[in-house]
């Protein structure tokens, strides 16, 4: 058997088969056309902790309501299933990879990047018309969770591959494919395909760096793409990556943006970061 098929097994084995208690318990009741919004709510508020949290974003100026967003119930009639859901995922993902070592990767530059890259991928999003622009701010946030089940499976590979990346300005994916046989995206996409979450998102996170070759949802990881430019940009934080990412000009082409629009939306979403990252953490 090849050698990077091995590897990459026992880095995804522990996780294909076990998403986050809460999200499963969602995911399984979105499947049953007669649950109702009483039954998610029963099963966010099982976790005050989580609950408290997501009334929080959905009273945030995120969401921009004029009424204050009492309970559970009235968030989801508010955000959506779906979109709550996608919020719950984002949400128990924070707090999953706590304990990762500071020499791997800080993580409060790490979820500053990932919220920055979530920011920008919704403003692209609303800007070229979206109807719905919450699934990208979570393609943006989740892009990089790949990396961080690298850095809880393979810690001693994943120093080795960001050692390189720093010394020689090497790209993450490079190196990862050079030391591993595979990437964090890669990683990122086949846990996700696992729990059963939507396409588009699993696009995003494959495809973030190679936006062009995805099928099926080629918004999503074009979005993404150009988000996590924006991110690395503005130096709101790092997902490892030890310059900036080159642009595919696809990316461009398949939102119809400018080059100088990107530069234009960074101080909107300078203005909003801050208090994102106060949302999702502690």
């Amino acid at each position: 058997m090849d050698k990077a098929k091995v590897v990459f097994d026992d880095v995804v084995a522990d996780w294909i088969g076990s998403p986050p208690p809460v999200y499963h318990k969602l995911h399984q009741a979105m499947q049953n056309p007669d649950a109702s919004f009483g039954d998610f709510s029963e099963i966010i508020s099982a976790d005050p902790s989580l609950a408290a949290r997501l009334l929080r974003i959905a009273n945030s100026p995120f969401y921009g309501r004029g009424s204050k967003v009492e309970t559970i119930v009235h968030a989801l009639g508010i955000v959506g299933i779906d979109q709550l859901t996608e919020l719950v995922l984002a949400t128990i993902m924070v707090n999953q990879f706590k304990g990762i070592d500071k020499d791997l990767i800080n993580m409060h530059s790490f979820w500053m990047h990932s919220i920055g890259c979530g920011l920008a991928a919704r403003t692209i999003a609303d800007n070229i018309g979206e109807r719905h622009v919450e699934p990208y701010y979570t393609s943006g946030m989740l892009h990089d969770i790949g990396s961080l089940i690298l850095y809880k499976e393979v810690p001693d590979k994943a120093r080795e591959i960001l050692t390189r990346c720093r010394s020689e300005g090497l790209s993450l994916s490079a190196v990862e494919e050079e030391v591993l046989g595979f990437t964090h995206a890669e990683v990122g996409a086949v846990v996700f395909t696992k729990w059963g979450l939507p396409r588009s998102l699993i696009e995003a996170v494959q495809f973030h760096h190679r936006p062009s070759e995805a099928k099926d949802h080629p918004l999503f990881p074009a979005i993404v793409h150009l988000a996590d430019i924006i991110a690395y940009e503005m130096e709101l934080g790092t997902g490892g990556e030890p310059n900036i990412p080159v642009l595919d000009p696809a990316a461009i082409q398949r939102t119809g943006l400018t080059r100088s629009f990107l530069t234009e939306i960074q101080d909107y979403v300078r203005d909003q970061v801050d208090e994102a990252v106060s949302l999702f953490s502690d």
